[in-house]
């Protein structure tokens, strides 16, 4: 996947969950992915896209007011709702590590923080 993320720096992006977050795009199948923010002309305050593009000429984005946000939100545009391909299980993107009550409507795909990565809920499943 070509990947820009050079704008993320002029936020001074360090949460962790924005990297693994546009790794998690990757694995979405995007052939590339993007993030910018508005031109400064437009004024303040700065809003942050982040867009995912494939090779089938589709592509998404997502906005907000932060790029972590706006990364964030793309993983949900594109995970919410999709069949794991593992298990079968409706998918769910979580930002976070707590997966309490969301787990048993589908695969929950959550940050782990030990291994600074996504993973899915059935990763390990000996089904």
């Amino acid at each position: 996947m070509v990947s820009d993320v050079a704008g993320a720096g002029k936020s001074g992006v360090n949460d962790p969950r924005f990297t693994a977050a546009v790794a998690m795009i990757g694995r979405t199948g995007a052939s590339s992915f993007r993030i910018g923010w508005s031109h400064e002309d437009d004024g303040e305050p700065t809003a942050w896209y982040a867009l995912a593009a494939y090779p089938s000429d589709r592509a998404e984005a997502a906005g907000a007011m932060d790029p972590v946000t706006a990364v964030l939100r793309l993983c949900e545009r594109l995970i919410d709702g999709g069949v794991c391909q593992h298990c079968g299980r409706r998918t769910i993107f979580v930002a976070d590590a707590d997966t309490r009550g969301v787990d048993r409507l589908g695969c929950v795909y959550a940050w782990d923080p030990e291994l600074a990565t996504y993973r899915r809920g059935c990763e390990g499943d000996t089904r």
